[in-house]
């Protein structure tokens, strides 16, 4: 497909609206048809940020390596990329199953539209900045506060618009739908105080903290447990009621825990003692919900529900979340929320390796099961086809596990000779290379696993796309 057909489905205007016309008549609503394009988007980052971070942990071995982007500034890149692709894939999905639910289009769709434009043109306006080593050198928002202002704005449309959509489907309202519009409206809460600087250096570090622990803990679990509830009811692999119980104690829970949990990034920057506990207690109450779906999703299994090639895609993805989710998120999360833990591992690469496991975990596998979904709609997968997506779910869980157990070995060393035994910095370093290269043959693979799962996506897409 050429690059001008591929602009024109990403941003074109559909002149018919109501049921599609394709031969599969993959999607019945115009909402649903926009959020393959977000879904489009969020993948191709995707692919980006596999390749970007790979050649981040190569830079990190071979520091000589020439590279027109020093590596602050690379991390800077990568680091947006993790953040901004599963806020775009997660609006798409949000559109797509906000729909399905209520039975009703979207409110707007030209909003719709115009929501993608901007969160696109802000997003690379971030990139090539922060690649030109135009930034403010604050950790985690290193770009413009300009480019935050505009991504909040796109945000800001997608939540009024999902508000709109539910105002008018009043009756057909379920919790799913509910859940995940608030999560979007979240998404843009967390995010509008990072807009602006703050001179005491607490009240910035903690702010910053609203986002970097409140949009994947808060705001992005209610919105993938909305889809979640969406493709367990679609499967049969629980009941509507069991996901409704669920969503709501999933739904108390995040906002509690999620918000107070993030007292354990309060522990070293000046907040008073009873944060300790506090970070401690919520964060444990924060794993919850995450053994509860576990135990839903193998009771519901047990009963060997019958699933096309193109669910079971979906579902490996979902199972691959529930797995680093307790891995990363609960356990190793749970264990350096132990302030007397925390104050030695804190900003060692144990952090990395939890942060890694974590964020796809409880989000990006989620996001990418939700964007298969999505684009697949109308197409049932060949078996070689099916095959090829296995192999790159396996891909991306090997490479994603190599890389995540890596960093924490390096870790625990670096804890251990450095924060314990005092030995210098560049000595310990220099004592844990070899788990550094280890990471990035992690990375290898796991970029393999992009790169094939992205190149099937893209064969979807185009098989299914609206004439």
């Amino acid at each position: 497909m050429k690059l001008s057909q591929w602009v024109h489905q990403l941003f074109g205007h559909q002149k018919r609206r109501g049921t599609a016309t394709s031969p599969s008549n993959a999607t019945s609503y115009y909402g649903q048809q926009i959020s393959r394009r977000y879904c489009l988007a969020a993948v191709s980052l995707f692919t980006l940020q596999g390749i970007v971070a790979l050649l981040g942990a190569v830079d990190l071995i071979i520091p000589d390596l020439p590279s027109p982007i020093p590596f602050e500034y690379g991390r800077a890149v990568h680091l947006g990329l993790a953040v901004l692709w599963p806020l775009i894939g997660t609006m798409g999905i949000a559109y797509y199953s906000v729909v399905q639910e209520v039975q009703s289009d979207i409110y707007s769709p030209k909003i719709a539209r115009w929501q993608l434009w901007l969160v696109l043109f802000f997003s690379f306006s971030l990139y090539a900045t922060l690649s030109l080593r135009i930034g403010n050198g604050r950790e985690y928002f290193e770009g413009l506060p300009l480019i935050y202002l505009g991504i909040s704005l796109s945000i800001a449309l997608g939540a009024y618009n999902l508000l709109r959509t539910l105002i008018s489907a009043k009756s057909r309202i379920t919790p799913a739908a509910a859940i995940t519009t608030a999560g979007i409206c979240s998404l843009f809460l967390f995010l509008i105080p990072n807009i602006f600087t703050y001179q005491n250096p607490i009240a910035d570090e903690a702010v910053k903290f609203w986002l970097v622990h409140l949009w994947e803990e808060l705001a992005f679990e209610l919105t993938t447990a909305g889809f979640i509830s969406y493709f367990y009811v679609l499967t049969g692999i629980a009941s509507k009621s069991e996901m409704q119980r669920w969503l709501y104690l999933e739904a108390t829970l995040t906002v509690v825990a999620g918000f107070f949990g993030t007292a354990h990034h309060y522990y070293w920057i000046g907040f008073p003692a009873y944060w300790l506990l506090l970070g401690l207690v919520f964060s444990i109450s924060e794993v919850i919900p995450v053994f509860l779906l576990v135990f839903l999703t193998y009771k519901g299994l047990k009963k060997h529900p019958k699933l096309n090639l193109r669910l079971k895609l979906s579902l490996w993805f979902i199972l691959s979340s529930l797995i680093h989710n307790l891995i990363g998120a609960s356990l190793l999360g749970l264990l350096i929320s132990v302030p007397q833990i925390n104050l030695y591992m804190h900003g060692t690469y144990l952090t990395s390796g939890h942060a890694h496991l974590a964020l796809f975990g409880a989000l990006g596998f989620l996001v990418l099961g939700g964007i298969y979904h999505v684009l697949s709609q109308g197409s049932e997968p060949t078996s070689k086809d099916y095959k090829t997506g296995v192999i790159a779910i396996l891909l991306l869980n090997i490479g994603l596990l190599t890389m995540g157990l890596s960093l924490i070995i390096a870790g625990f060393i670096q804890a251990y000779l450095w924060r314990m035994l005092g030995m210098d910095f560049v000595d310990v370093h220099a004592l844990i290379q070899p788990y550094l290269i280890i990471r990035a043959l992690g990375g290898s693979l796991f970029t393999l696993g992009d790169l094939i799962f992205g190149r099937q996506v893209y064969k979807v897409w185009k098989k299914t796309t609206l004439k």
